[in-house]
């Protein structure tokens, strides 16, 4: 009988150490990870931080609790200014009358149209205000045409130095302003994520136009579009002349103009509330994307939504 072959084993010497020696062709899966060593498998991935109580507010539409003193001075404040409202319109044909041998004297100089213009340059910059009144005046001295070009080169001149004032003196304190102030930050944030109607609407709004040219100029805003949104917002301040024209002995009586100064009146107020309603309800639409932003910008360590790219953070709104 023939004998049975069996295979016989052949023994090695098996590795005693576990795990084994890290080889040259081994997939070592840490070393897929961006920027991570070998072996570090802890996450570089920070949250969004949370949004501060005062961004809560503004996203819940909460308003804060006003102290006593803070009424007092609102309720003080729109008081005075009501009974100045209501004076001027009672005693304004008074007012043009007493009025009448300083615009005899006005109309006798030709260069008596620089006063005007001087003051509403002055009074262009924040927190200076009286443009109505003094386009009334100008309206009660001089022809309607000779008026409505003072008025606007007054008003035009001083949006520009207001501009550059705060385009180049007052950018790092905009910036600052943008930073702690939500409401000026959400503004800011409007103006550069809009368009140019975005610029024109709020030039017909209810906005203070100093108020929004130093918005304008700290947020970047090229000058070219807003001299245009400035130009093509004009007629809101020559309402006003018209008023004060409308006040001159010669055309007081008029019947025709009288109907034109109501039309004007009307179409004057319901522009800057449409206007105003529409601005409102853009800077409610984009306060979620205006928080994520500071978040964001708080998450990269810079501080503010102002230096961070604002269209790339509002797209990750939904992150």
């Amino acid at each position: 009988m023939s004998a049975i072959f069996q295979p016989r084993p052949v023994y090695t010497k098996i590795h005693d150490e576990y795990p084994p020696e890290r080889s040259a062709t081994a997939f070592d899966a840490s070393s897929m990870l961006t920027g991570a060593e070998p072996g570090n498998h802890d996450r570089n991935i920070t949250r969004t931080p949370s949004p501060t109580p005062e961004e809560y507010n503004l996203l819940h539409d909460i308003k804060p609790e006003r102290t006593t003193r803070q009424k007092i001075i609102t309720y003080a404040v729109v008081g005075v200014l009501l009974a100045i409202t209501i004076v001027l319109s009672v005693e304004t044909k008074n007012i043009v009358h007493a009025l009448q041998p300083a615009t005899n004297w006005l109309n006798s100089h030709p260069l008596a149209p620089l006063i005007p213009i001087s003051i509403l340059i002055v009074i262009s910059f924040p927190p200076l205000f009286g443009q109505e009144l003094v386009a009334t005046f100008v309206g009660a001295t001089w022809n309607l045409p000779a008026a409505c070009a003072i008025v606007a080169a007054g008003t035009l001149i001083g949006e520009i130095a207001n501009f550059f004032v705060f385009k180049y003196a007052c950018s790092a304190r905009g910036a600052k302003l943008e930073e702690k102030n939500l409401g000026f930050g959400l503004l800011a944030y409007v103006v550069r994520t809009g368009s140019f109607r975005v610029i024109l609407i709020i030039r017909y709004s209810a906005i203070p136009p100093h108020y929004s040219t130093s918005a304008f100029a700290t947020v970047g805003i090229s000058f070219w579009i807003f001299l245009g949104a400035a130009i093509l917002s004009l007629p809101k301040g020559l309402v006003a002349v018209f008023v004060g024209y409308v006040m001159q002995p010669a055309v007081e009586d008029n019947g025709t103009v009288k109907i034109v100064e109501n039309v004007v009146l009307v179409l004057g107020i319901v522009v800057t509330i449409v206007a105003y309603r529409w601005i409102q309800k853009r800077m409610k639409d984009e306060t979620p994307a205006f928080v994520h932003a500071r978040r964001k910008a708080r998450q990269s360590g810079v501080g503010s939504s102002h230096y961070i790219d604002l269209s790339q953070a509002a797209g990750d709104t939904g992150k």
